[in-house]
């Protein structure tokens, strides 16, 4: 057995004991053997408090030890009722951990370490996940929800299906919801509290898991999940940092039957039939917040890692990033037009280089007469005189355009990847802004909406150019 596997098996152990925040007498003596048993030193249990708990199950995953799995899973058994008693919160980590380790087990599960600062539910949460949707699960989630949420609340257990919570606020007085969000953010303003309940009102499951626990929480191990269960079964400490551990368990349109077989066997592990079940619901006019509903809410409301959508208002000589809530500011005509110009040449962007010899001057001169039409043209929409637009061709005159424009984008706040959204250039002499084009929205005049980029008339104009 490698000394990896050794602290693996230490970290399993130590969590097991930590679960129900009690060490006894039984748990210790019992640590004693296994220690004996496993080789475990007093260098592998200090190495173990490194380790995340998701990453000693995966250890132990791919160990080609004969019997090792088999010798765990039955050691943990023991663990947990070594004290006579297997607590709720114990059953959830021995859940995970014969889900992970058996072989011969029917669901495809495994298990994830995230940290407590990034997302945060609470314990015995099972939340539904999909990076794409599925119409065939999401069908059968609507088809039993109450038996699915039932079945899970009978086990301790609270399911979180988003679409629900989604229609519940839709359900909601439309002022009152406003007013709810005022009070939990009175900082924002009158603009960004409508985006903030429009884009809360539209949410869905595949778009939450992408960009909000993805690219606002920073949890990459979903970033292309499958439609599944994630069960938040317990907390830890890596180091100093508070880490949640969560069971992660694939479903499909069975949904239902997949359910009932892993109640029937986290039940099956409980030492007491009696046990507290949460019997609060959110009903009209009423709103949960804590748990996963303080978590959805917040992650709107604090500004902090969003991935924003871009819109250019020509008529107000604006641009805006709705879901931070702010404007680039400092900006004149001439630099708003260089960045709309940079976001409709997409990944293209715009090349300043001169030549190196004089047979692609004619081919420069070309491209440079086409750039500046191009600016002036969208300068022009911007309210100013396309005669009179800054000649962009003249490096002393861009150099310091570039350089306003950059300083003003670098100083918004709460961006995820905020690089993305500056003035890049790269190392062939290219500027360009690599946002996706699907961010990009344009106000038209009369229009009640902003329409995308690639359907507004400033682009059509850049492009006939």
């Amino acid at each position: 057995m490698l000394k990896a596997h050794k602290t693996a098996i230490a970290r399993i152990f130590s969590d097991l004991i930590m679960a129900d925040r009690i060490v006894d007498t039984g748990e210790m003596e019992c640590w004693q053997r296994l220690c004996a048993k496993y080789g475990i030193d007093r260098e592998a249990q200090t190495e173990a408090r490194m380790l995340p708990f998701a990453d000693a199950v995966t250890a132990i995953c791919d160990a080609d030890v004969r019997g090792l799995k088999d010798d765990l899973l039955g050691d943990c058994r023991s663990m947990t009722v070594s004290d006579g008693f297997c607590a709720h919160s114990e059953a959830l980590i021995m859940s995970a951990l014969m889900l992970a380790l058996d072989p011969d087990c029917s669901f495809e599960a495994d298990v994830i370490s995230i940290r407590k600062a990034d997302f945060n539910i609470d314990i015995a949460t099972a939340l539904y996940i999909e990076s794409y949707y599925d119409s065939g699960v999401n069908e059968a989630i609507l088809g039993a929800y109450r038996t699915i949420f039932k079945e899970m609340q009978l086990a301790g257990l609270h399911f979180v299906y988003l679409p629900s919570i989604i229609d519940h606020y839709r359900r909601t007085d439309r002022s009152l919801f406003r007013r709810i969000l005022q009070f939990l953010a009175p900082s924002m303003s009158e603009t960004g509290l409508d985006n903030t309940c429009r884009a809360l009102l539209c949410m869905k499951t595949d778009v939450f898991c992408k960009d909000l626990l993805c690219n606002k929480c920073g949890i990459t191990d979903l970033r292309d999940t499958y439609p599944a269960l994630l069960i938040k079964i317990g907390n830890s400490f890596v180091g100093e940092s508070p880490y949640a551990n969560y069971l992660r368990i694939k479903v499909d349109a069975d949904i239902l039957r997949t359910v009932q077989d892993f109640v029937d066997m986290f039940c099956g592990m409980l030492s007491s039939d009696v046990y507290v079940v949460s019997s609060s619901e959110e009903r009209d006019n009423q709103f949960h917040f804590h748990g996963f509903y303080k978590q959805l809410l917040d992650i709107f409301l604090i500004r902090r890692n969003i991935r924003s959508s871009i819109v250019i208002d020509p008529f107000k000589e604006e641009i805006f990033f709705p879901e931070i809530d702010a404007r680039a500011s400092g900006l004149h005509r001439r630099e708003r037009a260089l960045y709309a110009l940079l976001l409709c040449q997409g990944p293209e962007g715009l090349d300043f280089s001169a030549p190196g010899n004089a047979s692609g001057l004619s081919g420069y001169n070309r491209r440079m007469e086409r750039i500046q039409k191009r600016y002036a043209e969208i300068y022009g929409m911007l309210g100013g005189d396309p005669a009179s637009a800054p000649d962009l061709t003249d490096p002393q005159i861009r150099r310091p355009i570039v350089a306003c424009l950059r300083r003003s984008l670098k100083s918004l706040p709460a961006l995820y990847n905020p690089d993305d959204y500056n003035v890049t250039k790269n190392s062939g002499g290219v500027f360009s802004v690599h946002i996706e084009p699907s961010l990009v929205y344009v106000v038209e005049l009369g229009g009640d909406e902003p329409v995308p980029l690639a359907a507004s008339e400033l682009y059509r104009r850049w492009e006939q150019v």
